[in-house]
This record gives structure tokens, sequence and C-alpha cells, in this order.
């Protein structure tokens, strides 16, 4: 991947912790000049070749790179003057991911005249979120854009809103019984299997191939992304015989993982290290640990602004991170080809990023699409590139 050259006026940094056998210590510039290690990292791994089952695709759907849209004069001019409009039900706003999707999706919409009329936030209860999309319903958008917190319980919502003439969009996870070109135009999501079952193998390497390991994740099974996530993990632990998963945990709500934590840790104090579903839960899993006094490394899927910092701090030993505001742009772009009839691939898969300290400052800058702000380089100290 090729880096941007960012104007931050950093210093040049040092390269004491990547010293190469054999090899004097070299300088390194960030974003010029950096280890070899990080440019090796910010190499995108391949796709998994499917994405979720859905009617029709039993195995999934095949994979389809974001670059597959090309839009031409025409075409843009047609959608501005469509006067479309798009609503975005959301289910949490309070967290780096939801935000850089958002920004991806109204960015690139406004670039096709398309007028967002609203975006909700259903602080990740199925019930309000059940809510909102209705009252969405209501105001008549011409494409509903949406992540269902549990995909079972909420398909007939979603499906209300397709018999309303309403072109859905969805962001990682498809609601159950619902097929792609006839209820939903698509589902754009990262490789979530691949992205934990980088973090999870980063964490046996840490660990040495031993020791006890838990998993901590959402409690709705039917949300695939984060199910993938799970399958993932377990996948790489059972590929190191002398780790025991000795508990999978599980929340209804990001902050309930640190009471959920707290009594893993509690129950099993040999436990070494910990693989969280994302970020947002992934911090307050690191806050029960302090607390107890305990050493423990955990790994993570995800990386905005904040939870760089948790990497920068050592806290994350390595993240599988998803782009959101990539997503966000193949989400708006499935749309608009949608709104001019054009077909649309149903599933849409974005390649993992893998992240660990070493390459920090140019993953938080290939996510956010931003200079990394300058509290996450002062806590680098020089050790992130």
């Amino acid at each position: 991947m090729k880096l941007s050259r960012l104007s931050l006026g950093l210093a040049v940094l040092a390269s004491s912790c990547l010293i190469v056998p054999g090899v004097q210590a070299q300088q390194y510039h960030w974003p010029d000049k950096i280890p070899a290690e990080s440019a090796e990292l910010m190499k995108p791994l391949p796709m998994s070749p499917h994405g979720q089952p859905v009617p029709g695709y039993p195995d999934g759907p095949i994979a389809v790179a974001p670059d597959v849209f090309n839009f031409t004069p025409d075409m843009i001019a047609k959608l501005k003057a469509g006067n479309y409009t798009a609503g975005l039900v959301m289910h949490t706003q309070d967290a780096g991911w939801p935000k850089l999707q958002i920004d991806g999706i109204t960015k690139t919409l406004n670039e096709f005249g398309i007028k967002v009329i609203g975006i909700t936030d259903a602080k990740f209860q199925p019930g309000k979120q059940i809510s909102d999309l209705e009252q969405m319903i209501a105001r008549k958008p011409d494409v509903i854009f949406s992540i269902p917190i549990d995909p079972l319980s909420e398909s007939a919502a979603y499906k209300k809103a397709a018999a309303a003439g309403i072109k859905l969009v969805f962001m990682d996870n498809v609601p159950t019984d619902m097929t792609p070109g006839k209820d939903y135009v698509s589902v754009t999501a990262s490789d979530n299997e691949k992205n934990a079952y980088y973090a999870a193998s980063e964490l046996i390497k840490a660990i040495d191939g031993k020791g006890e390991v838990g998993i901590i994740t959402l409690v709705y099974d039917y949300y695939y992304s984060v199910a993938a996530r799970k399958v993932g993990a377990l996948k790489a632990f059972a590929e190191a015989p002398d780790v025991k998963v000795v508990q999978v945990s599980t929340f209804d709500a990001p902050e309930k993982a640190y009471g959920v934590a707290s009594a893993m840790l509690t129950a099993h104090p040999n436990l070494k290290g910990v693989f969280v579903a994302w970020d947002t839960p992934a911090q307050q899993v690191i806050a029960a640990a302090k607390t107890l006094g305990r050493n423990l490394i955990v790994v993570t899927n995800d990386l905005a602004a904040d939870s760089a910092l948790n990497v920068a701090r050592g806290e994350f030993l390595a993240v599988g991170a998803q782009r959101p505001y990539d997503q966000g742009v193949a989400e708006a772009k499935s749309a608009a080809y949608a709104l001019l009839g054009q077909p649309v691939p149903p599933y849409i898969s974005v390649p993992t990023l893998r992240v660990k300290k070493v390459n920090l400052l140019s993953a938080l800058e290939a996510v956010t699409k931003e200079p990394p702000p300058a509290s996450v380089i002062k806590v680098c100290n020089n050790a992130c590139f």
C-alpha cells in the first residue's frame, strides 16, 4: 500500500526497538521511510472467498472488492437530478467505527447529490433500532443504510422497509431470510473472520503457544460479522495444541464487557490473554484488568483514534482492523448504482488490515483518512510508524 505524505513536521524516529541481527540500527521517518516490518503489515491480506450465507447463496455470495464501481459524468448527473434522499439507521454512534462509516457514506452521497435526511442511534438496543427504522420508513427516503443489531428479531422490520419500496444497503450484517437483489441491494463488510484469526494468532505468538485464553464477544449469535470473528479466533486457537480456551463470555452492550471481563479474570487466575470482538468492549476489558491488578494480553478488531491510544500504550497487542470509512464509501456507491438501476454485487468485502504498534501511524491514517492525532504520536514515543 502506498502511504500518503503528511506534512506533520515529525522528528526523525529512531529504530532502537527494531534492530535486525547483523544490521546496524537505522534512522526512520514516518511516513517517508518506515521499517520493513511496518511496510509488510500494511499489505492487506487476501480476501476470504465468500460472505454471509443468505437465501440463494448457501455458501455465501462471492466476495467482490470495492473497486467494482465506476461512475461516468452522465451517471453522476442523473443522480444529482434525481433529488434522492437517504436515512442511516445505526446500531450505535458511540465509537470510532460507526462515526467513520457515517463519514464515508455521507461524504460520498453528497458527491452524488443524495441528501441525508436523518441519522439515528439505537444505543445497541434492538427494540430501539426497530422503532428508529419504523420512523425512518415513515419519512420515505429512497434508500436506508443500516447495520442490524439482532438480525433475527429485527428481520420483519427491515422487510417492511423493503415492501415500502425503499432500497436497503447493509453494513456487515444481513437480517435473516432476506434475499439480495430482492429484499435488499447489497451488504459491505470487512473480512471479519480473517481479522479475528490474525489478532488471535498474534496472541498465540505472544504467549509462546502455551496457556489459558478467553474470548469475549457479543451475545447475539445472529450478528454475523461478530459471529465470524468468534469463528476466526477459535480457528486460530485450535491450531495451537497447548493453548486452552477456558471461557467464552458474552455481553449485550459494550459497556457490559467490564463486568464480564472481571468475572472471567476472577474465575481464571492463570488467564494469559483475551480476544475481544471489537475495540470498544476491549477498552472495558483493559480497565477491568487494571482494576484487578492483572497483566493481560488483549487483542481485538477495529481501529479508530481512541483505540489507537490503546495500541500506542501497549494495551492492545494486535488489531485486525476494518476500514469503516472505505466500507461507507462502498455502501454509498452501492446505493447510487441501485438508484440508477445498475446491478450491484450482493457481497462487497474489504480486506483485513493488520495493526501492531510498529505500524500504528500508517494504519490509523489508512483507516481514518486523516493525519494521526498529536495525542497518539506523543504516546507512541518514537516507536510507531
